[in-house]
């Protein structure tokens, strides 16, 4: 039985209906639309291939796993490993949980950071008892997979989400300033990074056009499947750009390219990886002038973020740990088993990518952050002489005061005879005046007669 009256009680209820159904709709929202999009390209690309028998149960079917591919759940098909699956489904589906989220803050009106902890479990959350689900129905995936690599993907996009829109604003409030500044200085980075990435891409692209433009089919329907896989894995060319710059490169089976070293080697055919090298060449190491460039700007962007040299090499240190984290988190989706063929693995070399991007971001950063920034002023250093001579001043401004008082009680002294002797002349005439007043007074007084 409840206390309040039942037109209270609605009133009461009716605010955690409505917040519940917006934690719901935020959580189930964004796995309805994925499973969708998914299903809707899975029937294109089946309808558009030559000599393919669509029907609706099986495209159902094979969407399952596809969502989870979507979310980097490494996948095991007829007894073989897939875990080297496509970026671009993944970074749609964090947008879309992003917009989700931020969505339902806007609705139940959040004020602080911990408000946005119900919406971060209840997405994380469903995501999880969906994979967990998909990955024990399909067979296609580990069910510890299948619940945590979703759930951590949708925490991580949410979280982004909130943080674009400012809903976090008070957990940086509470963090160091120069930590803040260096987070938002490594996102910087970290964009210009993956701009290096693309325009080598683009740039191995532009100068084996015809290799990568014959490796297309000449049906529309196999052609608009290759197209898609490859526009699919375009963010996975870029993070192996990254890592080409960085250093450590690329791995796919027997070929390797990094700017010190080649190694030759078959290639899938796909479009997409005709951005890769045929041969090496010596003049590569060029390349390493890239990272080294985003360093610079790193540390250029943080020469004002405190006076103090040495407190700006901390913004420099947060600065460098998001790039590299960020670069970790991108090699190890980018990668991952090829079904165990003669493209087997492919690979970023994530843990090395991490630490080369640490070492690129932190000494330039650090270099021109301490240079090119406002410097201290030093005072110089005291030495027992300095403490000496001050001692004496300070004995000699303390007698002082003593020999002013001497001499000005010596002053007064003399001046008071002085003023005895100036003040005993003026005593006569008013004693004259008195005397001869008291004359006056003395005279009798004579009629006027008597006087003329």
């Amino acid at each position: 039985m409840s206390l309040y009256p039942p037109d209270v009680e609605d009133d009461v209820d009716e605010p955690i209906r409505s917040r519940a159904r917006v934690l719901l709709v935020a959580g189930i929202g964004p796995l309805f639309v994925g499973y969708a999009g998914v299903v809707v390209v899975l029937a294109l690309v089946i309808s558009v291939a030559t000599k393919a028998d669509v029907s609706t149960v099986s495209v159902l079917s094979a969407a399952m796993p596809g969502w989870l591919a979507a979310y980097q759940v490494p996948l095991r098909l007829d007894g073989h490993d897939l875990g080297a699956l496509p970026l671009l489904p993944t970074l749609l589906i964090i947008l879309l949980i992003g917009r989700a989220v931020t969505n339902a803050a806007d609705r139940i009106e959040v004020d602080s950071a911990r408000d946005t902890l119900p919406i971060i479990a209840t997405v994380s959350a469903t995501h999880a008892i969906a994979g967990g689900v998909l990955a024990e129905v399909t067979s296609s995936a580990s069910l510890a997979a299948g619940l945590l690599v979703p759930a951590g993907v949708a925490a991580l996009a949410a979280v982004i989400g909130l943080a674009r829109q400012g809903y976090l604003d008070d957990v940086f409030d509470r963090v160091d300033e120069l930590a803040v500044h260096g987070l938002w200085a490594g996102l910087i980075g970290l964009g210009t990074m993956i701009g290096v990435g693309t325009c080598l891409v683009l740039l191995g692209l532009g100068t084996s056009f015809t290799t990568a433009a014959g490796l297309f089919s000449p049906g529309i329907g196999d052609s608009v499947g290759m197209f898609l896989l490859s526009v699919a894995y375009l963010p996975n060319a870029v993070v192996g750009g990254m890592s080409f710059a960085a250093g450590p490169g690329v791995t796919i089976g027997q070929l390797t390219a990094t700017p010190l070293h080649f190694t030759g080697g078959p290639l899938p055919g796909v479009p997409v990886l005709a951005a890769l090298p045929e041969t090496g060449a010596a003049w590569w190491p060029v390349f390493f002038l890239l990272p080294l460039g985003v360093g610079a700007f790193v540390g250029w962007i943080l020469r004002d973020a405190s006076e103090d040299p040495i407190a700006r090499l901390r913004a420099v240190g947060a600065a460098a740990v998001v790039v590299a984290g960020g670069c970790l988190l991108l090699a190890i989706g980018a990668g991952g088993r090829l079904a165990d063929g003669m493209f087997d693995p492919l690979s970023m070399h994530p843990w090395s990518l991490g630490l080369a991007m640490l070492l690129w971001i932190a000494l330039p950063a650090a270099t021109v952050a301490w240079w090119a920034g406002p410097r201290l002023v030093l005072v110089p250093s005291r030495g027992l002489l300095d403490d000496a001579i001050e001692a004496e001043a300070a004995a000699e401004a303390a007698e002082e005061p003593e020999d002013l008082t001497d001499s000005a009680e010596a002053q007064d002294a003399e001046e008071e005879p002085a003023e005895e002797q100036e003040a005993g002349p003026p005593a006569e005439p008013v004693a004259q005046d008195t005397d001869e007043q008291a004359e006056d007074n003395d005279e009798p007084d004579l009629p006027e007669e008597i006087e003329k």
